[in-house]
């Protein structure tokens, strides 16, 4: 068995070494019926991401891995994606396990237990880890820390991709391109594996989740919320017109050709979308956006009622800034390269 592990990196020069340390304790690593290729793919760096990771390769010795070092001068993750996918990775890969550089594992046997559920579900095409915020490790939180650990619950989809984190069948990929600018790549290829290329209805159980966390990722500074939160919008809107274009092509076969003859033929395909369904338009936010935390679904103990209330209008009014710049981001021009 064949595994091709990736890691899509841009300036991650002081987390690279911490990762690459993480993965040589991995279980998954030390299988003598494996071989894993892992492939650092610095995308558009300004810092020495490649040169550190190619410096610490020797982290790796004793393991059943080799690190293979790709310093691309383009940024974009959905684009290093697909250069990755149909390029750099060679064919016979198995498995494509995607992994963000500034995560660190809950044990060391996260990674088997990926493949071990994943080749359990024979008609999943992908299996996602369940991260949660490094805050979740501290031994004393504040409140603060409570109620983003809060929200980040509720915020949590299973049966969906999450992009810091998921295994693959290499099968599943063949035929799937990304949108080469797009800041929401890990919702984008959740919808081509759950629609088979968006030519049939929602397929359920395509997409499968880890029910105990598997990763621990950085919780976000409070100076970093609001752009954070802006790109999330962004990616999510953009994500939206570009399904629903797609949808409206009834498409009989999967849309990963079609989309890799855009981004070669037309490569202000989705900026063009974007102006198409923004253009005259003050506000283009839907309401489930901004109000969606308040929704009270879900079976609860009467006690918690005012619990989740008072939470969902909090974070509601957390919602109101970044939504305010996502939408006029989206009206700019290049917004599909926000990040």
């Amino acid at each position: 068995m064949r595994i091709a592990a990736c890691i899509l990196a841009k300036n991650e020069a002081e987390s690279i070494t911490v990762l690459l340390t993480q993965l040589a304790a991995q279980s998954l690593l030390h299988r003598q019926d494996l071989t894993i290729d892992i492939h650092l793919v610095a995308n558009g760096c300004s810092d020495d991401t490649a040169g550190r990771a190619a410096g610490a390769a020797a982290l790796l010795r004793g393991s059943n891995a080799i690190l293979k070092v790709h310093d691309l001068p383009e940024g974009g993750k959905s684009r290093s994606w697909n250069r990755a996918v149909h390029e750099l990775i060679e064919p016979g890969a198995d498995y494509f396990l995607f992994l963000d550089a500034d995560i660190s594992f809950t044990r060391p046997e996260v990674l088997q237990n990926l493949l071990t559920t994943l080749e359990k579900a024979p008609l999943s095409a992908a299996c996602s880890g369940h991260p949660v915020k490094d805050i979740a490790a501290k031994a004393r939180k504040s409140a603060l820390d409570r109620f983003s650990l809060a929200l980040s619950r509720q915020s949590r989809a299973d049966g969906a991709i999450n992009g810091s984190l998921y295994l693959v069948r290499a099968a599943a990929l063949r035929d799937v391109w990304l949108p080469d600018h797009t800041p929401g790549e890990d919702g984008f290829l959740n919808a081509m594996l759950t629609t088979a290329g968006f030519t049939k209805a929602l397929v359920p159980g395509r997409v499968i989740s880890m029910r105990d966390p598997t990763h621990f990722y950085r919780a976000h500074r409070a100076s970093d919320f609001i752009l954070h939160e802006r790109r999330m919008i962004v990616g999510t809107m953009i994500n939206r017109w570009i399904f629903e274009h797609l949808w409206s092509l009834k498409l009989t076969e999967p849309a990963g050709p079609l989309i890799r003859h855009w981004n070669e033929q037309q490569p202000d395909w989705v900026d063009r979308l974007v102006s198409d369904n923004t253009r005259g338009k003050a506000w283009v936010i839907p309401n489930a956006i901004l109000f969606g935390r308040l929704s009270l679904k879900g079976r609860l103990p009467r006690w918690k009622l005012p619990v989740r209330l008072a939470g969902g209008v909090l974070a509601t009014m957390l919602t109101v800034a970044p939504a305010i710049a996502a939408n006029h981001r989206l009206k700019q021009v290049g917004a599909s390269r926000t990040w």
